[in-house]
This record gives C-alpha cells, structure tokens and sequence, in this order.
C-alpha cells in the first residue's frame, strides 16, 4: 500500500490491484486475430500496441459486438459492427466476414486511458466512471505491465486488512 501525501492512511495503487501479465496485440493485427485471441485465453480485451511496443489502446469484446443505431426519420432499427453498417441482423455472418480482416488500428479505442502503477486506485476508477469504459492499462514507460478492469475493482470489497477503503475508493468528491 501506498501513502498518501495528505495524511498517513493507506491507499491502494493501480500497480497492486491489476492484473498482470497483460495480453497484448500488434495494432497491425486483425481483428480475426484479436477475437481469437480473446477466446482462447478467456478474457474480454487486449491490450493494443503500436510499433514501438507502447501503450496505443485496447480492443475489446463488446466492440466487436453489433450496436444498435438511430437514423434519424426512420422508424426500424439498423445495426453497425465495427464501424459497418449491418442493417438487419439477418446479414450478421456476413457483416463478420467483411471485418475479419479489417487491421485493430482502425477500430481499437483510445478512450481508454493509461494509469502509472503508483496511480491511486481512486484516480483510476475516476477514469473509468467519466470516460464509461472497463478497464485502464498501467504503463511504466509507457509500456503496458498490467490492467485494472471493473472485475479487479471486486478485490476490494475482499480486503480484510483495509476494510473501509471500498466506501473510500468508491466515493466520489460530491458524495464524500
């Protein structure tokens, strides 16, 4: 645990809650290839890289998932996947071919931001709840070392030692 500069308590840090390794991809990879790689380790993103191996975003399951549209003066419902339109769900096979080969570059998000692993856990769920997104990459150097999903946030709840740090954590400034 890390000490705060404001006082002597305790706090945890972004570095002791993620999980690590952390799974990684080229953003010249496929899409096909990060689904696939998401299958087979059971986890619901990856980490993306550029060319010098730093943090350049994350590829997620939900992503890859179709996503209801609004078009305006239209009275149906009309799907995208990864940025192509779909229609009907009656064309999804095919919509998903079309994408297999489509690079991670052109789809990851870069909503996501990093966490340096002294980070306060605080600052990292402040990312997550204002940006909407599950996870944030912690980076040394701009290199990815581990994640902290909503998932890893439920350790908290478990921690017998420091058993008023979920209320503390998850408090934000207008209800502290």
């Amino acid at each position: 645990m890390a000490e705060t500069e404001s006082n002597s308590e305790k706090t945890v840090t972004a570095g002791e809650l993620m999980t690590s390794p952390v799974l990684t991809i080229s953003a010249q990879a496929t899409v096909e290839e990060a689904a696939q790689l998401m299958l087979v380790n059971r986890i619901g993103s990856v980490i993306v890289l550029d060319e010098n191996g730093h943090y350049a975003g994350i590829m997620t399951e939900r992503m890859m998932l179709p996503e209801e549209i609004m078009i305006p003066f239209m009275r149906g419902k009309a799907f995208r996947l990864l940025g192509h339109e779909v229609g009907k769900l009656d064309n999804i096979e095919e919509t998903m071919d079309e994408v297999r080969s489509v690079k991670v570059a052109d789809v990851m998000s870069t909503e996501s931001t990093a966490a340096e692993k002294d980070t306060p856990i605080s600052i990292v769920v402040e990312q997550m709840v204002s940006k909407n997104v599950h996870h944030v990459c912690v980076v040394e150097d701009r290199k990815p070392i581990g994640i902290v999903s909503r998932h890893d946030l439920l350790r908290l709840f478990f921690d017998t030692e420091h058993p008023t740090m979920v209320s503390t954590v998850l408090l934000t400034d207008d209800q502290a």
